[in-house]
């Protein structure tokens, strides 16, 4: 009974044996993507803390900030300098332009 789930596990390790234990050789790679999770983490504790938004409006603005303050940790920058270069991109759709 336990063999055949044994063997699928096997031949699945067989076919991507090539890159499979890559973060051995590199330690650069992460052996998880537990980084992607922790990324949403503040997201689920905020929603289960407030437990409401109140609307659509307030949801998107904190999920449009949180993806841009996360994106510029993971390249290395300070979420202070990303946000920072949204508003001074003149073709951001946070600044509104004057007509």
């Amino acid at each position: 009974m336990l063999e055949e789930p044994f063997e699928r596990f096997r031949k699945g390790l067989v076919k991507c044996r090539d890159y499979i234990f890559t973060f051995y050789e590199d330690p650069l790679i992460p052996l998880d993507n537990n980084v992607s999770e922790r990324g949403i983490r503040k997201l689920k504790i905020k929603l289960k803390n407030s437990a409401v938004f109140r609307s659509d409006l307030r949801i998107d603005a904190f999920l449009d900030l949180h993806s841009v303050v996360e994106t510029a940790k993971k390249n290395g920058q300070t979420a202070y300098n990303a946000i920072r270069a949204l508003f001074e991109a003149t073709d951001s759709p946070l600044v509104p332009i004057a007509e």
